[in-house]
């Protein structure tokens, strides 16, 4: 399970903050506090290289029989910056490290890509995939994700490998796919490294809010308010903290049909190149309770999770 959030710009400040079409400047002078404008603007040609973890920690409890699942994963990245004709940035996405660990009760597994590149095992085969993926996205400079190609093809061709009379392991194959790769790794990093800007310019001090709404193995929402701490050598602080609640869509876990009853909340902090609007750090934590109707079962859950980034230029 994982908590990630997908996050679209709702906030609008009074037009005596709001900047010019087109300006490049970080901050305009005025004659009173400083106004900054934070947006993408890395330069053409350059390149960041991530390291991010994330982990999460599910606790059931049916009955008189507890269960705990716990999900990490380790990631390393490049991300090479171009631009096209109208504004928008491109980014050549390889990655250079994928580990996933995972501990159901007793039962453990530790998956690496690259060290067994002849494995039939249908996870492995994914991950090395991945990482031999060349993954494109378009980015707009306020953070949007605009398009996103490279890997559903890969992910095609894996499921296409099964046998088409194995009806049951295709979907499963597609399923963990979907989850694990498309909407885990690949849309979720995207959405942690971009989607955290105002629509308008702010002054230290200031707050906007962003919604989202998580696919995963539970439908979630999320309200999110951020505020700009401080900006200090080209290095801009951002908290965040917000409230998680789940909504009315079922999902599938372990098998069934799962209705949640879900609420939460979350807190971090974000820094930022203040010139160019990329991400170099960014500390989160998340703790969700409540209870999902499994074979008609309300069942006591609660979800903790923590995600980390560091990155540099290279």
């Amino acid at each position: 399970m994982k908590i990630f959030f997908i996050l679209s710009v709702s906030l609008i400040f009074a037009v005596s903050c709001k900047i010019r079409p087109g300006s490049d400047l970080v901050y305009v002078d005025t004659k009173g506090p400083k106004v900054y404008r934070l947006h993408l603007s890395p330069a053409k040609g350059s390149t960041y290289y991530y390291v991010i973890s994330n982990e999460s920690h599910v606790k059931l409890q049916v009955g008189d029989k507890k269960t705990d699942n716990l999900n990490q994963s380790n990631t390393a990245a490049y991300y090479a910056i171009d631009k096209d004709s109208t504004g928008d940035y491109l980014l050549s996405i390889t990655y250079d490290k994928i580990h996933l660990h995972s501990k159901n009760g007793e039962q453990e597994t530790d998956l690496d890509a690259g060290d067994n590149p002849n494995s039939i095992d249908p996870m492995v085969k994914m991950l090395n995939a991945l990482k031999s993926a060349n993954i494109k996205v378009a980015v707009s400079p306020t953070g949007e994700v605009k398009a996103v190609s490279g890997y559903k093809e890969v992910g095609d061709k894996i499921v296409a490998g099964f046998s088409t009379s194995d009806g049951y392991a295709r979907n499963i194959a597609q399923q963990r796919w979907e989850q694990l790769i498309e909407n885990g790794l690949v849309r979720k990093n995207m959405d942690q490294l971009f989607r955290i800007f105002p629509d308008s310019a702010v002054h230290i001090g200031d707050k906007w809010t962003l919604n989202s709404r998580e696919k995963g193995e539970f439908s979630l929402n999320t309200r999110n308010t951020f505020t700009l701490r401080s900006i200090r050598d080209g290095v801009a602080t951002i908290d965040t903290e917000g409230a998680i609640k789940s909504d009315s869509a079922t999902t599938k876990m372990m098998g069934y049909e799962v209705a949640s009853d879900l609420k939460g909340r979350q807190e971090g902090e974000y820094t930022i190149e203040t010139a160019t609007g990329m991400l170099l750090s960014y500390r989160t934590t998340a703790k969700i309770e409540g209870t999902i109707t499994l074979l008609g079962r309300d069942v006591p859950i609660t979800i903790e999770t923590s995600a980390n980034l560091d990155g540099r230029k290279k």
